[in-house]
């Protein structure tokens, strides 16, 4: 009766087991699917993108990762500089020259559509380089590739008439994100309303640090800004918020402030007009006194 019983009770927990590790190996394999990324390569010729200048017909579906490189490879133009933007995922290369000649944009096509790629330079083949394009289609059946996170730090600096703002943008990893767009707020009441008021934007240099110089409007000894990073390529959104103590609000200087005139310039130029002035007065009482004295002359001759 033992052994009849042992067989069902065995598939019952192996049943079970597999339940519960069902999810496990479904993550599994869809981490499989996002690790590895649709890949491209457009090399840039003397005709344009690809040997013909059409450029590849570049196509993924919409979720996927990609990485889209393009290769510097003229024969004839040797000197010519390209920037390549992707607009639409507000992606933009380094200078690729002669001595630096791949650059590869890596992100997620989370959008559907076609989405245009060009030279950003005045190059010599300028014309040849604004007809790139990639397209993405609907969803597919891979899974989402997840983002890298990043982090963000936000250090200000009180000076005697402007507050300046250093946010450093990096991966986990502590590698910097370049060429990525910060934006800068700040809180604010308008109308009884609050929110945050923005106040500038800048992009991260090489070392993941961007910078804002701002001069402070608002009547208050503490301020709370804040930055924040949308998102770019395949790194997430994140944002840092800082209080800041300022100077009294009577010591901030006025934010728009026109210089007085007063009467200097009027006090060191008041004698030479004055002098001409009157120089011009006696000057005319001479030609009028003159011409009587000719009229009375004539008179006395007839």
């Amino acid at each position: 009766m033992r052994r009849q019983i042992v067989g069902p009770r065995i598939v019952a927990i192996l049943g079970a087991l597999l339940m519960i590790l069902a999810p496990w190996l479904a993550n599994g394999h869809a981490a499989a699917q996002v690790t590895e990324p649709v890949k491209f390569r457009v090399e840039i010729t003397d005709a344009g993108f690809g040997s013909k200048g059409e450029g590849p017909a570049l196509e993924v579906e919409r979720g996927q990762s990609v990485e889209l490189t393009f290769a510097w490879a003229h024969v004839a133009h040797v000197n010519d500089v390209h920037i390549i933007v992707l607009p639409a995922y507000k992606l933009e290369s380094d200078k690729l020259t002669a001595s630096n000649r791949e650059y590869t944009f890596s992100f997620v096509a989370d959008k559907t559509g076609t989405f245009d790629f060009k030279c950003d330079l005045d190059c010599e083949i300028h014309d040849r380089l604004q007809k790139g394009s990639i397209r993405v289609k609907g969803a597919g059946t891979a899974a989402a590739p997840s983002l890298k996170a990043t982090t963000l730090s936000l250090t200000p600096t009180v000076g005697r008439d402007n507050l300046a703002l250093m946010a450093v943008l990096k991966d986990t990893g502590g590698a910097p994100v370049s060429k990525a767009e910060v934006r800068f707020y700040v809180d604010a009441e308008f109308v009884g309303t609050f929110g945050k008021m923005e106040i500038g934007r800048a992009k991260t240099d090489a070392n993941g640090v961007a910078f804002l110089d701002y001069r402070p409007t608002l009547p208050l000894s503490e301020q709370r800004f804040t930055v924040r990073f949308e998102g770019l390529g395949l790194h997430s959104e994140s944002d840092r918020t800082v209080l800041v103590v300022l100077p009294s609000a009577d010591a901030l200087p006025a934010a728009y402030a026109v210089a007085p005139i007063g009467l200097e310039p009027i006090r060191n130029t008041a004698p030479f007009v004055l002098a001409l002035l009157i120089g011009g007065v006696w000057t005319t009482f001479g030609f009028v006194l003159r011409q009587l004295a000719g009229i009375f002359a004539e008179s006395a001759e007839a």
